[in-house]
């Protein structure tokens, strides 16, 4: 029996379209005002998400991530229709730190779209590292424009050292090549569908993964709403 339910669980993790809407079902999800930390703006025709990820780094993490080990931050923020649908668009970002106990700092690798080949900071202790992950600032999903109607939502998903592989490879697919799909600018289906699979554990208690939203908006006359 354990063979069967793995065997299941690998056909929905291959049928993408498939995952792709139960996971923007699962990622919105009715919440309470208080439970959306995110923001959507449009600046210059395109789609800029904010989220407070505080909840993602409790105090108590300094000294996990202090242990003399590299760490990984895996963020991805998915563009969704309210009423649950395939994804827009899906950013990623990943972050490894690395303390320095020489130096008493971190020494982090940020890679994303923007900086694909990666950016490289040196914090000064926890004081300034946490500020840094707590807050995804004005990250660009994708533009105004392949929105049309209806309703969106943005989902930020956090993980804290990932254990998958697979997902990670597709995160650097996603972050070298965000732009590969001809028309929507959100990243190949192959990987978005692939991406949007992985949020299926959004319905699962999994250890240092969190979820993040803005609330419901809709995009009229480049204003969002």
């Amino acid at each position: 029996m354990p063979s069967l339910r793995r065997a299941a669980l690998l056909v929905l993790v291959i049928a993408a379209g498939v995952a792709a809407v139960l996971a923007a079902r699962v990622a919105t999800a009715p919440q309470r005002a208080s439970d959306a930390p995110g923001a959507v703006a449009v600046r210059q025709g395109r789609l800029l998400a904010t989220f407070d990820l505080s909840e993602a780094f409790p105090p108590d993490l300094q000294r996990q991530l202090a242990n003399g080990l590299t760490h990984v931050v895996a963020l991805h923020v998915s563009l969704v229709p309210e009423k649950g649908d395939a994804p827009a668009a899906i950013y990623g970002r990943t972050i490894e730190i690395l303390y320095d106990v020489w130096k008493e700092a971190f020494q982090v690798t940020v890679k994303d779209p923007e900086h694909p080949s990666g950016r490289q900071l040196s914090l000064a202790g926890w004081k300034e590292l946490r500020p840094f992950l707590a807050e995804a600032r004005e990250v660009d999903l994708a533009p105004a424009s392949i929105l049309g109607g209806g309703t969106w939502v943005a989902v930020a998903r956090v993980e804290l050292d990932p254990v998958s592989e697979e997902l990670l490879d597709r995160t650097r697919e996603l972050i070298a090549n965000p732009r590969a799909a001809p028309g929507t600018d959100g990243g190949s289906p192959s990987v978005l569908g692939a991406m949007a699979s992985y949020l299926l554990r959004a319905g699962q208690p999994v250890p240092g993964v969190h979820f993040f939203r803005s609330r419901p908006f809709t995009v009229e006359g480049g204003t969002v709403r």
